[in-house]
């Protein structure tokens, strides 16, 4: 890809402004303006594909003969046509832009941006924010929400959450007034189930959604949810990031989330998330950084501040800051009898957890998995992953660590992907258990089985027959209970079924 001169630049951010106002001036109202700013390894073909376009419409947009001439900071106008009467015009900050950036870029004042969203002089910008360039008919004045940003002083070291109500007046970053969090309505959905699940009471689901009943909502309906804020950057982006990007924007408990660092430089990168080390996954001569984390279970709901650290070859150390928000997981709640109460002892519980734990947290630097993992056995699912359970009438303080699998003693269990089994052995809670390790802090387990089929060390590969389904352990019949652990962290399984990772 090539440089682009700074006089390059100048010319073409001149024919950008020029046919800004052209259409302007024009009252073409079916119009919208997106400029993309070019980032490392994007090419023509995939930035339109982003905006639902083809890359000759593009191209021809901004003048561009040669698909392949496109340089790295580069900004293209993306011509999205639409009903906009009545919808503001506005601009998604990127990787690195400021207030200023952005104002000049659309011909605009720092001063007259600033007063369009209702922001402070001075204020930082974060990934993601969206600011109104041009208001709409209906647009409506911003008022933003003040959230607290992470400090260099302050920064919590812990995994507690940062306090709503502590703020440092110096370090304020406004809230995206146009972000809403929505939750899609599934079968089985309550409005009053949404609202435990999300710490809140039916009527603030109700409120937040103008519903006249909330008895009467329906399958795949999208529900706004008052309260969650998306993460938010402490300061501008360091030069040398290209892109910096979360997924999912909002973390939940027991589940994974990914977190993607581009570089223009390699680096060396190292960070701190819930009060735990991460483990920096890098590619691309050490300019890609990947990062997967686990969400414990029972993570209080809160902000929390993540950060990262990353080191050029010239020992010249720059960091990213952020808050993250996590929410509850919605797992639900279990009645389970056992007969045997000596298997349901803490004790005897913490002591298999740890030696789980022991054995998931190695990082191993070899990735054998391809994609998503595959299901361990050709049976029915009886039991998710989550569920906060109730033993012999005890209170709801345990939580299901798997999947369950309904299958008849002898059912074959499969290896949900390629790795090598470092765990096979009788365990009190489990029974006979193997484990195998993926990869990459990634590791699958599978418990109460009848045999085991495989040894330890042994390589094997997905699909593979490592045992059969059985019913040993604390457990009240046959069936196969399936765990992924990340990093030594237990997460649900079926995540890494429906996604792909990293």
């Amino acid at each position: 890809m090539k440089t682009l001169s700074a006089l390059g630049y100048f010319i073409l951010l001149c024919m950008f402004l020029s046919f800004s106002y052209l259409l302007l001036a024009q009252g073409q109202s079916n119009s919208v303006l997106t400029v993309h700013v070019v980032q490392r390894g994007e090419n023509l073909f995939r930035i339109a594909l982003q905006y639902d376009l083809f890359a000759n419409e593009v191209a021809k947009a901004n003048g561009i003969t040669d698909n392949d001439s496109i340089v790295v900071g580069q900004r293209l106008i993306i011509p999205l046509i639409q009903d906009v009467s009545d919808e503001p015009l506005t601009h998604t900050a990127l990787a690195g832009e400021t207030i200023h950036s952005i104002a000049t870029a659309y011909g605009k004042t720092v001063d007259e941006l600033l007063s369009l969203n209702g922001l402070a002089k001075d204020v930082e910008v974060y990934v993601g924010q969206r600011l109104v360039i041009v208001p709409g008919a209906l647009e409506a004045d911003p008022t933003p929400t003040l959230v607290q940003s992470v400090d260099e002083e302050s920064t919590p070291s812990s995994s507690q959450p940062i306090s709503a109500g502590a703020t440092n007046p110096s370090r304020l970053i406004l809230g995206d007034p146009n972000f809403a969090f929505v939750h899609t309505v599934e079968a089985g959905d309550t409005v009053f189930d949404i609202g435990m699940r999300f710490n809140l009471t039916v009527s603030d689901i109700a409120k937040g959604n103008n519903l006249q009943d909330p008895t009467k909502i329906f399958i795949g309906q999208r529900l706004v949810i008052p309260g969650i804020e998306p993460p938010r950057l402490a300061q501008d982006l360091p030069d040398i990031v290209a892109s910096f990007t979360i997924d999912p924007l909002i973390l939940e408990e027991g589940r994974t989330g990914r977190f993607k660092v581009q570089t223009t430089v390699p680096v060396e990168v190292s960070g701190m998330f819930l009060g735990q080390e991460l483990r920096i996954i890098g590619s691309e001569d050490n300019t890609r950084h990947n990062v997967m984390v686990g969400i414990p279970m029972f993570t209080e709901q809160g902000v929390y501040p993540l950060r990262l650290n990353l080191v050029d070859e010239q020992a010249t150390s720059v960091s990213i800051a952020a808050n993250l928000q996590i929410i509850a997981g919605g797992y639900g709640y279990q009645t389970i009898s056992i007969d045997n109460s000596e298997l349901l002892s803490p004790a005897v519980e913490s002591e298999e957890l740890a030696l789980l734990v022991r054995v998931t947290t190695p990082f191993t630097e070899e990735k054998y998995w391809d994609a998503s993992l595959s299901l361990p056995a050709a049976a029915t699912m009886n039991a998710r992953f989550g569920t906060l359970r109730s033993y012999n009438g005890s209170a709801y303080d345990r939580y299901h660590h798997g999947v369950d699998f309904a299958g008849g003693t002898g059912t074959p269990v499969l290896a949900a992907a390629d790795g090598v089994v470092v765990l096979a052995d009788m365990l009190n809670i489990r029974g006979r258990t193997t484990v195998i390790d993926h990869g990459w802090g990634l590791y699958t387990a599978y418990a109460h089985q009848n045999s085991i089929q495989v040894s330890l060390g042994e390589q094997v590969t997905s699909g593979q027959i490592i045992g059969a389904i059985g019913s040993t352990g604390r457990s009240t019949g046959p069936h196969l209970h399936w765990e992924v652990w990340l990093n030594g962290v237990n997460v649900d399984p079926l995540q890494w079924v429906q996604q792909v990772f990293p």
